[in-house]
């Protein structure tokens, strides 16, 4: 219309005819002259002439109407008691008329267009999404009776936030939260692949002709008007309760409704400008609130969805609520939710109540034939039987609302979170979870876990604190000053938490035996009959397992208790050797290097760090950021190294630099780099060391095929063993980032055959 009226006020630039400047026949008149002028309509525009829209629908502009005719008004009056429409109330008609204009004039063919701009090339990816449109329908400001029985003046939320759940309310002072009204189209349908099931789910009744606004049928579609267009409607369409407004009217739900409003609304002052401008429509000041839930996944008041290129989401997505019956959540509650620990919702942490609400919130819309493949934000898909579960559907202005006859099985209560979530005793634990991330694996349903919890009790006695008011954690533990909070944080819990790759692996009894299991990180841990250690611990010190407390096989895994935290070590491998009395005879060349006079140096005090610092009590040119395994010989294969001209005497006088190079090529070559090794691992492969000759890289083969011994073959097939008991205090030692074994024979690191 814009482009026709454009050509023709070019084409009038040379026309003398004054009666150009009239409007053409064709156009029509305003919206209510036309509807007027039809005789059909009395009924709707009485109910005009009751508000301030007559002004609108007579005056320039660009609208959608859904006007009801006169039949369907009469079955209106008649089906509410109404004998009249003189009896129609003013706030009833504003309703009405308010709920059936729309902006922006479309026809039946483009009503399901998505309205934002894109480029020319791209426009058929806006065609037939669209299933909503936003009326002139506000709520405005209302009366809310908080929880503590106050009643206060709140207005709605009317922004939603990218990333849900992060306490921050969004308020535009421009928007006015305006109701919107569904409709359905046949192309909508069909681009969206969907079905008349899925529209008669919530409009059981209703009978579906190609073109439905909400449950009624569009009779006459098109009515062109010089100001819009019009589409009859055989129903009086009165405005749709957003999903909050009816959760707050469901009685069935009544419990559900109780925790929201007692636990995720807040009210927080509206700006002031918003107050001043209230005064003046008013002119009453008065003190209102934005009604808001910041740390629920989407605002169950708001009728706005989010942003799309700048356009309003809302017309092609909404937001879904599913509603549990108070039977159901009653039973969750005494199975579930309060048996593990916590009396009652009062003695919980906010955290967790989110989490069981949050899990029945989803952010698009769940199509009643899309459970399966609808997730919320937690990933998780609508896990309902919409033939059983739902009880109850209805379309809400905001979204979609069933009634449930169970409650989500949301994975944060039935993979191994729930025992950290719905126990009391590790709220720190989960804290420390969310600290570093770590929270995402235990709550997924298909990555198997073996989880051995931290009790707020032991984090305190280990020196680790957290602060609820600045969310911050603290340690003072000493070993561990250097390292930044959240890497004290994720190297200690990682050490508690077991991966087992795939599905069909039995969890490892810990409880009986001995071994070594890999923890999510790569470390090592070390496991003697329920004695569980790392290498910050030994047999002695270490953790018991509390096998009783594994009676629960979650859909992920099982969880343990431990009678202490496994730790790990933040020191050089050095501190392992030097206080171990079966690697002496290794462990002397490495002092002896380390107290050498450096080469060329002038002062004498200067020693050599070319094999080994003893300040750090790192070896040279050896990685501390990758898995080492060392292989140690004892003392009499450390004679017979010497023997074999592998490494130097040990004299009175200082190693020579020529001595030292010995010193660092045996070390080296006994010293597997980026794995760690150990008998019963199932490696039986090459293996490369530390070590480079003249060819590159060297290696040794191993074989670990075994429960008790680690054997080691040097590339002259001369064999080395490592035997591991349960109680081994010199084979099978964890260190930091490093294992450590002792062998009874030496590995030639020379590749030429030479005469023994």
């Amino acid at each position: 219309m814009v482009v026709v009226f454009g050509s023709l006020l070019v084409f009038s630039a040379g026309c003398e005819d004054d009666n150009y400047y009239e409007k053409p026949s064709w156009v029509g008149e305003p919206i209510y002259q036309m509807l007027e002028a039809e005789g059909d309509f009395s009924h709707y525009l009485a109910c005009v002439d009751k508000t301030g829209y007559a002004k609108v629908l007579k005056a320039s502009g660009f609208y959608t109407v859904f006007v009801p005719n006169n039949a369907a008004f009469e079955a209106f009056m008649e089906e509410h008691g109404i004998g009249s429409v003189e009896e129609i109330s003013e706030e009833l008609a504003e309703d009405i008329v308010s709920y059936s204009l729309t902006s922006v004039a479309s026809t039946e063919q483009t009503i399901d267009d998505f309205q934002r701009n894109v480029a020319y090339e791209d426009r058929e990816t806006n065609l037939n999404i669209a299933f909503k449109r936003r009326t002139y329908k506000s709520k405005g400001v209302y009366t809310f009776t908080a929880q503590d029985g106050s009643s206060v003046e709140v207005v709605d939320v009317n922004q939603a936030s990218e990333i849900p759940g992060q306490g921050v309310v969004y308020f535009g002072l421009e928007n006015k939260n305006a109701k919107n009204i569904p409709f359905f189209t046949d192309a909508f349908l069909q681009t969206k692949g969907l079905s008349v099931e899925d529209y008669n789910f919530f409009y059981p009744d209703a009978e579906f002709s190609g073109f439905n606004v909400a449950d009624a049928r569009v009779v006459a579609s098109d009515l062109r008007a010089e100001n819009g267009m019009v589409h009859v409607v055989d129903k009086v369409l009165l405005p749709l309760a957003n999903v909050e407004e009816l959760l707050e009217d469901a009685e069935e739900s009544s419990g559900f409704y109780d925790i929201l409003k007692k636990y995720m609304v807040y009210l927080t002052p509206a700006p002031r400008d918003f107050l001043l401008r209230e005064e003046r429509n008013t002119g009453v000041y008065k003190d209102i609130y934005i009604k808001s839930y910041p740390y629920l996944h989407f605002p169950l008041n708001n009728e706005n969805h989010l942003s799309v290129d700048g356009a309003q989401g809302s017309q092609i997505d909404t937001w879904t609520l599913f509603a549990p019956t108070n039977e159901a959540l009653q039973s969750y509650f005494s199975e579930t939710f309060l048996a593990k620990g916590y009396q009652s919702l009062e003695e919980m942490p906010l955290f967790v109540i989110e989490e069981l609400v949050n899990a029945h919130l989803f952010r698009n819309a769940v199509w009643p034939s899309r459970f399966a493949t609808t997730q919320n934000y937690f990933g998780e898909p609508a896990r309902f039987d919409k033939d059983v579960d739902v009880v109850g559907a209805q379309m809400a202005s905001n979204g979609f609302y069933y009634t449930v006859s169970k409650v989500q099985e949301t994975n944060a209560f039935s993979t191994v979170m729930r025992d950290v979530l719905l126990d009391p005793r590790y709220t720190m634990f989960y804290r420390a979870l969310v600290a570093t991330e770590n929270q995402y694996q235990l709550r997924n349903p298909i990555s198997r876990q073996q989880v051995y919890l931290i009790s707020n009790e032991q984090f305190n006695e280990l020196g680790l604190t957290y602060s609820a008011t600045d969310n911050t954690w603290t340690h003072e533990i000493p070993e561990w000053q250097d390292l930044a909070i959240t890497s004290v944080l994720d190297r200690l819990l990682n050490l508690h938490m077991i991966f087992l790759p795939n599905a069909d692996d039995p969890f490892e009894d810990l409880s009986t035996g001995y071994g070594l299991v890999e923890t999510n990180n790569g470390e090592l841990i070390r496991y003697f009959r329920g004695r569980i250690w790392a290498s910050g611990q030994t047999l002695l010190t270490g953790a018991t397992l509390n096998v009783e407390s594994g009676k629960d096989t979650l859909v992920n895994g099982i969880t343990y208790e431990l009678n202490k935290p496994l730790l790990f070590s933040t020191q050089g491998i050095g501190a392992f050797l030097e206080s171990n009395a079966s690697y002496r005879g290794f462990f002397r060349y490495i002092e002896k290097s380390a107290n050498s006079t450096a080469a060329g140096a002038e002062d004498p005090n200067e020693k050599s760090r070319l094999v080994y610092d003893p300040d750090t009590k790192r070896f040279a040119d050896i990685s501390i950021a990758d898995p080492q395994t060392y292989l140690i010989p004892n003392n009499t294969a450390i004679d017979a190294a010497v023997a074999a001209g592998l490494l130097p005497q040990i004299t009175a006088a200082d190693f020579t630099t020529a001595e030292q190079e010995m010193v660092k090529r045996f070390v080296q070559f006994h010293t597997l780099r980026r794995q760690y090794i150990y008998p019963n691992n199932g490696y039986n492969n090459i293996a490369y060391t530390n070590f480079k000759d003249n060819d590159g890289d060297t290696y040794v083969s191993v074989d670990s095929n075994t429960t008790d011994q680690l054997k080691i073959y040097d590339r002259k097939g001369r064999e080395a063993v490592a035997t591991f008991t349960g109680t081994s205090p010199h084979t099978c030692v964890l260190a930091n980032g490093a294992i450590i074994h002792l062998i009874d024979n030496y590995l030639d690191y020379r590749a030429e055959l030479v005469e023994e």
